[in-house]
């Protein structure tokens, strides 16, 4: 072989063998971006599954939150319903007992009025023998509200009125504490020394208007008394308006 054969040949082998080192770094190269593709593929799916259970997990959440937030609620309203029904319950007891120490009270002053005064005249109220007297009758109830006025008890005198009556004290009371309410109602009656009816005029099944002589101050009113649900109530004076 001559110099030039060997040259080429030289230079043909080490072709040769980079081709060779080529081939075998690009099938190296494949084979890691077959590998990478892959394993980024199952990136993209872990991803997707684990996007898919956090929204799941957080849906049920936010579930349960507003379920607990709504159970929270109507916790919250049934106590409040217990309060108010604890309060009226307290209210009611109060009431009782003192209707209950009222009634006995009564009985007992109406039982020494008639043993000091067996036979009073007939349609007249001396301010002695002023009692609760109920609301059966036109009389009794007239005579009840004017006793819670001289005993200075508002309450009473409260449940003596009919509806409108109510309505219309409860406003001529507003900002007045049940001590200043007292305190006028036993101003208002202090010179009263009784009271007589002198006629009864039947307007209807439920209402009588009764002219009555108040003994004291030397004054005659005209008062209506209404039965409400079969009790009979003040229903307030009734004025000439003219005057």
């Amino acid at each position: 072989m001559t110099r030039t054969t060997w040259l080429l040949a030289l230079l043909l082998l080490g072709a040769s063998t980079a081709a060779l080192i080529g081939w075998r770094k690009v099938a190296q190269l494949r084979s890691e971006n077959d590998s990478l593709q892959t394993q980024l593929q199952a990136l993209q799916e872990q991803s997707a599954t684990s996007s898919a259970t956090a929204t799941a997990q957080r849906d049920r959440e936010l579930e349960n939150l507003r379920s607990q937030t709504s159970e929270l609620l109507r916790l919250r309203s049934e106590v409040n319903q217990l309060r108010t029904s604890a309060k009226d319950a307290d209210k009611l007891r109060a009431d009782n007992q003192q209707l209950l120490s009222e009634n006995q009270r009564l009985r007992t002053g109406t039982a020494s009025a008639a043993a000091s005064n067996p036979s009073p005249a007939k349609d007249q109220f001396a301010r002695d023998n002023w009692t609760f007297s109920g609301y059966a009758t036109p009389d009794a109830a007239l005579i009840s509200a004017i006793w819670a006025m001289k005993e200075g008890n508002p309450r009473t005198y409260l449940e003596s009125l009919s509806p409108e009556e109510q309505a219309r004290m409860s406003k001529v009371w507003e900002n007045k504490s049940e001590a200043e309410i007292a305190a006028k109602h036993q101003s208002d009656v202090a010179a009263i020394s009784g009271m007589q009816i002198l006629d009864r005029k039947t307007i209807s099944p439920d209402e009588v208007q009764m002219n009555v002589y108040i003994q004291g101050v030397d004054r005659l009113e005209k008062v209506s008394m209404k039965q409400i649900e079969g009790q009979w109530k003040f229903g307030g004076f009734i004025r000439d308006p003219k005057k």
